[in-house]
């Protein structure tokens, strides 16, 4: 199966491995059923989902449905499924199969889950293999461990698989960016699947995919509503990446939700067709459970949305409002990407960020400029609404920005007449 072939709308399983609630198996099949009724031709799941509960039900379905093994399916390694006799909720899943999950991403243990993976779905071959929830950010303290175990022999493991025709083609599948741009600078990769940071509310991983569009890596994306934020409308109890969400990015999606309705267009489909404009991205893979989401995720899916929607749903997230109780910072311009510093900052101070809130790396005197977000060496700074100059190196959210990290490039329109007049 080539990267070219794999459909633009795939379905996540996870929700089918009881997760956040028990799901009795009429209903995942139903569901199965549906989307392969719908046209549904790809099939994400993960040993993780379940203990192994959303494989079998998958296997369950395809043997049914697709004899001929025409489906594409990818699941996970990197976790290994020991027994248990453990009940109730375990990691999120609910009620799910006897199985406790031990991270191991070493040469063996990639093979072990691979061949559990392969007795479950019933599948002699799968089409894809990621390694499943590497990183720091799952892995705290142990992060060193498990990437060593990974890149000394697991991924080494994976290869082989692919070698031998037993795979199609390999990849990781996380929630994290920093650990893509990792990998990548040691390893080849067929694909990444990367959940809930390239969506209409989280944009974090738009420099890792404009990497991987010139790398060939092709992207799938996983949790295209964020967990559920903008799936639908905006009351009752919401979850952004599996919590509250935070008044400044539920602010974010009300500001999203009010320009949807400025075009009369449903947020979520919106938000499920936003990842398929990127030119990295193959799929997009919301997790399902229920006929009814099938229904509603096809419904979505054939939304004609006008094209000047999307600049306006990208002028909607540019908000200075986290500013209005900081007095030492200043935000000169809605497109500015660097806030004016006035009056001093000492190391340690507080400042308000995208999202929440930031330490000051280092002092920062008055009339200086505090990167807004994370710059890049060659990114443009933004100061009245026009380009000063390019960055010459990596700043974080928070950081100085001054002339040892950037270089001086005023033109002529860098006035204080392209201020907007109350901006």
């Amino acid at each position: 199966m080539t990267v070219a072939s794999y459909p633009t709308l795939g379905m996540g399983t996870a929700p089918i491995g009881n997760l956040y609630r028990v799901v009795e198996d009429g209903e995942a099949q139903a569901t199965l059923n549906a989307a392969w009724d719908a046209g549904i031709r790809y099939y994400d799941t993960a040993p993780h989902y379940g203990f192994g509960l959303a494989e079998r039900r998958l296997g369950m379905m395809l043997a049914a449905r697709d004899p001929d093994g025409t489906a594409i399916v990818s699941t996970k390694v990197g976790r290994l499924l020991v027994p248990t006799d453990a009940r109730g909720e375990r990691h999120g899943f609910v009620d799910a199969d006897p199985y406790a999950p031990v991270f191991d991403y070493r040469y063996d243990a990639v093979l072990r889950s691979f061949e559990g993976s392969r007795a479950r779905l019933g599948r002699d071959r799968i089409d894809l293999l990621l390694a499943h929830d590497i990183g720091r950010l799952t892995h705290g303290d142990d992060h060193g461990r498990h990437l060593r175990a990974f890149l000394d022999s697991g991924y080494r493991a994976m290869h082989d698989l692919r070698d031998a025709g037993a795979i199609g083609a390999i990849g990781i599948g996380v929630n994290e960016v920093a650990i893509c741009d990792e990998l990548l600078d040691h390893v080849e990769l067929d694909m990444i699947l990367l959940a809930g940071r390239y969506t209409l509310l989280d944009r974090s991983a738009e420099r890792l995919l404009a990497r991987c569009a010139d790398l060939g890596v092709r992207i799938i994306v996983g949790g295209p509503y964020n967990s559920g934020i903008l799936a639908r409308d905006l009351s009752g109890p919401l979850h952004f990446d599996y919590a509250a969400p935070s008044e400044a990015i539920l602010g974010k999606a009300q500001r999203l939700a009010q320009t949807c309705a400025e075009f009369e267009v449903p947020l979520p489909a919106a938000a499920l067709q936003f990842p398929l404009r990127h030119p990295a991205v193959v799929s997009v893979i919301p997790g399902l459970v229920g006929p009814d989401q099938v229904a509603d995720t096809m419904t979505r899916l054939s939304v004609r949305l006008p094209d000047p929607l999307w600049p306006a749903l990208d002028a909607s997230l540019k908000d200075s409002s986290m500013l209005q109780d900081d007095a030492r910072l200043i935000l000169l311009h809605p497109d500015d990407n660097v806030l004016i510093c006035v009056r001093p900052i000492e190391a340690g101070d507080i400042l308000p960020a995208s999202g929440g809130t930031i330490p000051a790396r280092e002092g920062i005197a008055i009339g200086h400029k505090v990167a807004r977000n994370a710059l890049h060496a060659g990114d443009k700074v933004i100061k009245y609404g026009a380009p000063i100059g390019s960055m010459t190196a990596d700043v974080a959210t928070g950081d100085w920005v001054h002339m040892h990290n950037m270089k001086s490039d005023y033109i002529s329109s860098h006035t204080r007449t392209a201020l907007e007049p109350g901006a």
